[in-house]
Parts: structure tokens; sequence; C-alpha cells
């Protein structure tokens, strides 16, 4: 296991919101070993959920999974999912930070609070994806990731549950790579592992 202090840390950041759930597990079930990279998912969730996705997609995946602490070290080999009511932002030194500022979107976790600190890390990105939702809570921080020379991947909006989240982002930076229906798992699988 590579620590938080190891230069070949790298991020993979998934967003979405109402729609991507069942997206997020499907996503998991590919995870079968080691990872070289940490995975990151942001969630909307609303102030009082109370499951804990961890424990909700256990038996997904043997990769360990958690809902970081506040200033907890990012670790490559591990899956992280934002706490709800929290922003989940990625600091320069490889730590996570919350922060309880306003919503995005009426969002808290903003799936753009962690996009954009992650963009401005310093962290390499291996890949930033955006899936279905109901918001234009993304667009910016996919934008500013590909601006920066990362990997953007945006759902089909013609196949999102709530496709106004990829559509926000497609219509303020059109040179994101769009995951279709048909193959769209087996492309995240190649982007994740080759």
């Amino acid at each position: 296991m590579k620590s938080a202090s190891d230069a070949s840390l790298r991020l993979v950041l998934i967003g979405g919101s109402s729609g991507s759930f069942t997206i997020f597990e499907d996503i998991l079930k590919m995870l079968t070993g080691p990872l070289s990279f940490s995975m990151i998912f942001v969630l909307h969730r609303g102030k009082k959920s109370s499951a804990s996705l961890p424990d909700l997609f256990k038996s997904k995946t043997q990769v360990p999974m958690k809902e970081p602490y506040h200033l907890e070290p990012i670790e490559t080999n591990h899956i992280y999912f934002a706490f709800p009511d929290y922003h989940l932002l990625i600091g320069p030194d490889r730590h996570f930070y919350y922060d309880c500022s306003g919503k995005d979107f009426f969002s808290r976790p903003s799936i753009d609070a962690t996009f954009i600190s992650a963009a401005v890390s310093g962290i390499p990105v291996k890949a930033a994806m955006l899936f279905s939702g109901s918001s234009a809570d993304g667009a910016s921080g996919m934008k500013l990731l590909e601006e920066k020379g990362f990997p953007t991947y945006v759902q089909d909006p013609a196949f999102a549950e709530s496709r106004r989240m990829p559509d926000e982002a497609l219509a303020i930076c059109d040179r994101h790579q769009v995951l279709h229906k048909k193959n769209y798992l087996k492309e995240i699988n190649d982007i994740l592992f080759y």
C-alpha cells in the first residue's frame, strides 16, 4: 500500500446525483484488485442522510472503502465517499479537508467543490467522470479539470436518468469525452485499467 506522501498518487474523480447510484454500483463491481489510484465519489445526499455508502456498497468490491475524516491522508488503493452535508476538498498536501460553507446548487457535498480543489491541488488526475443528475453541479469543476489537461468523461445525456448534469457539463465545455450507453462500462474499464 502506498502512503499519501507517495509521489505516484493519482486520483479518479466520479460525480453524480439522481440516477447515478446504480452506475456507482456498477463501477465498484469492476474494481476487483488493488488499484494504482485513489477513487473519490461525490454523490449528492441530504443533510439527514444516515446511510454509510461504504456499508451499502461493501459487497461490491474488496478494495478498502471509507468516508474520510477531516485531515485524513489520501491513499492509493482506497475508495472514498464524500460525507453528507460537507464539501469534501482535496488539499495540495494530499489530505482531505471538510468545508461547511454554503451549498452549491442546493447541494452539500458539492461535486464542483471536490473537482475544483482536485484540479488545483497539484495531484495528477487519471480521470474525472460526471454522470446523471438534476443540477448544473460538476460542470465548472469538469471544465477546469479539462483545461488543466486531465482526461474528462461525461455520461451521454440521452441515456442519463436525469440529463441536466451531463448536459450542463457539455454546454460549457464540448471537449469532454462522452461515455455511450451501449459500452460505457467497457469504456470505463479501459479508462481505469489501460
